[in-house]
């Protein structure tokens, strides 16, 4: 008799393929708040865009309960995901699932807080109904919490977030939503927000622009619909990196909090209102191929004018950030904004033309965006330049005051006739009407009137500050210095002693100074040129080279702009013994 002993075996690639799948959709995180035992996945549409006959059958219209949250995770095809295991990235494409459920069951519901939908995003390839992003757009209208995962960063270093798969997809889920709120609009109105993650793989440097990106999406979707509805109403965004197993468990459970918190409407059927949305969102007529093209040339021609626009508002603020003002800034900007829109309406004519469509109006939308979005920056960059105003006329103001004060004023007494103090009066509101006139002057580059960017508000503060700051002048720490230096001058002119002649001598000692000194503007090396001067062992020598721009000297001193003046002093001292 010989023992027997098992054999291994590897198991067959058919056998693989499900258990990959499987744990695609039973997330790390999920099990923080299922059971530990798997809960059962529900297709409702397969990866073919139909719906699934499981998902009709009477044991799948269990509704959910006060304390059930949902979670809407939506993948991009082609994309790896960020809460799958390593070993799904080798998974095929063709291979991927549609709209899926996961804990619908009665056992799993009564011990389940939260459960989770799961769809794939929309692709600019495909012509499907699940291509398009509508299965994403119906399972998100159940969700209180939404995640959209598979976000690159060239996602987001692109110009127009709205043209990528991401964008499109997310312009589904916005139009569902809005789709069916006119129902639920008593539900709206209490501040029940949808939770809306978007998933990247490493730190985002403009958040601004990002969100700002995302309610530009939503507000084309709401074009033709006539809601008074705003997207802060709705959604709460929210920007997290996910790197790594854990981050994936993090998002998920705040996720799955949000999802609880959020209130759902009550016996709420999964499977039918997704189906019901799917449906609906499947139905809808696309637009026609030449409304299709006016709608795309709106966008690339506000893409393209705003990037042009930018680049331009771009050097002004690099300017401003070296503390200089813009040369005739109110004309610039007004000129750039004009150039902007007149192109626009060029290259958008065409939309105007198609009456009864919504090319019209998400041609005027997209208008209001652009001008928008320079208009903002414009505003920025005036009262920037207006606090660069107001801080150097205060530094001249005050220097002035310095020069003029005599320690002998109003203040400090001491038999003052009355003729001396109307005097120092005179000259203090002199002064003053003299500093808020160079700064009126100098206001007057700056002002935009159609922007509604004038001077009155800027020229009653300036003066109100300095009327200020000459009152508190007296006692500040630069005049009292001052009266100190004047006493110690004239207690040194009183004691001083005789100073005897000194007695003819061949020794002699000569001082004399060189003075270099080098100007450099901004440019890019056009102008260059040197003066100098001779005053007996005095020399001083002064050059300019607008080079201040230029790659090569920016190298030269390890990426900086290099000093608009520089100095270099050489003191000369002869000596004969």
């Amino acid at each position: 008799m010989t023992a027997s002993h098992p054999i291994p075996t590897t198991p067959s690639k058919s056998s693989i393929l499900p258990r990959r799948l499987l744990s695609l959709l039973l997330l790390p995180s999920l099990f923080l708040t299922l059971t530990q035992a798997a809960s059962p996945r529900t297709t409702l549409i397969d990866a073919t865009g139909t719906i699934s006959r499981s998902a009709t059958t009477p044991s799948l219209s269990t509704t959910t309960s006060s304390s059930t949250g949902i979670v809407t995770i939506v993948t991009s095809p082609g994309t790896k995901s960020a809460f799958t295991t390593s070993q799904l990235a080798s998974t095929s494409p063709h291979q991927r699932e549609g709209v899926t459920l996961n804990g619908i069951d009665e056992d799993s519901i009564s011990s389940s807080t939260t459960m989770v939908l799961t769809s794939p995003g929309a692709t600019l390839t495909g012509s499907s109904s699940l291509a398009r992003g509508n299965g994403a757009a119906a399972a998100s209208v159940v969700a209180g919490s939404i995640i959209l995962n598979g976000i690159t960063e060239s996602d987001l270093e692109k110009s127009a977030f709205e043209s990528t798969r991401h964008g499109h997809t997310l312009s589904g889920i916005f139009r569902a939503r809005l789709m069916v709120l006119p129902q639920g609009e008593e539900e709206e109105s209490g501040g029940n927000m949808c939770t809306l993650v978007l998933v990247v793989p490493t730190e985002v440097e403009d958040v601004d622009k990002v969100i700002g990106d995302v309610n530009d999406i939503f507000e084309s979707a709401k074009l033709g619909l006539g809601l008074d509805v705003t997207f802060e109403d709705l959604y709460d965004v929210k920007i997290e990196v996910v790197q790594n197993d854990a981050d994936a468990v993090k998002v998920m459970s705040m996720a799955s909090a949000a999802a609880t918190a959020h209130t759902l409407p009550p016996k709420l059927s999964i499977p039918s209102t997704v189906i019901k949305t799917y449906t609906k969102m499947s139905s809808t007529s696309e637009p026609s191929p030449s409304v299709a093209s006016a709608i795309l040339s709106c966008d690339e021609s506000m893409t393209r004018n705003h990037k042009t626009a930018r680049a331009k508002l771009t050097a002004w603020r690099s300017r401003t950030q070296r503390g200089l003002t813009v040369d005739h800034f109110g004309s610039a900007a007004l000129q750039l904004r004009s150039r902007a829109m007149e192109q626009y309406d060029r290259d958008t004519i065409l939309a105007a033309g198609l009456a009864g469509s919504i090319a019209a109006p998400y041609r005027l939308e997209t208008r209001i965006r652009l001008a928008g979005r320079i208009e903002g920056i414009v505003r920025e960059l005036f009262l920037v330049q207006v606090g660069l105003l107001e801080d150097s006329t205060m530094k001249r103001f005050e220097a002035t005051l310095l020069r003029k004060y005599s320690g002998r004023g109003p203040k400090g007494g001491g038999g003052i006739d009355d003729a001396t103090v109307d005097t120092v009066y005179d000259d203090n509101a002199a002064m003053v009407r003299s500093a808020v006139f160079a700064f009126d002057t100098a206001m007057d580059d700056l002002v935009l009137p159609s922007l509604s960017l004038t001077k009155a508000k800027a020229v009653r503060e300036m003066t109100t500050k300095l009327e200020s700051a000459l009152a508190v002048f007296p006692d500040s720490a630069a005049a009292r210095l001052k009266s100190l230096r004047e006493v110690a001058k004239a207690a040194n002119k009183q004691h001083a002693p005789e100073v005897k002649a000194a007695p003819p001598s061949d020794r002699s000692m000569n001082v004399g100074l060189d003075l270099v000194a080098m100007v450099r503007p901004d440019g890019f090396g056009s102008l260059q040129g040197f003066v100098g001067y001779q005053l007996g062992g005095n020399n001083m020598i002064v050059g300019i080279h607008n080079d201040a721009d230029s790659p090569d000297v920016i190298g030269q001193f390890g990426g900086t702009r290099p000093p608009f003046l520089r100095i270099q002093p050489k003191l000369k001292i002869d000596v004969e013994l």
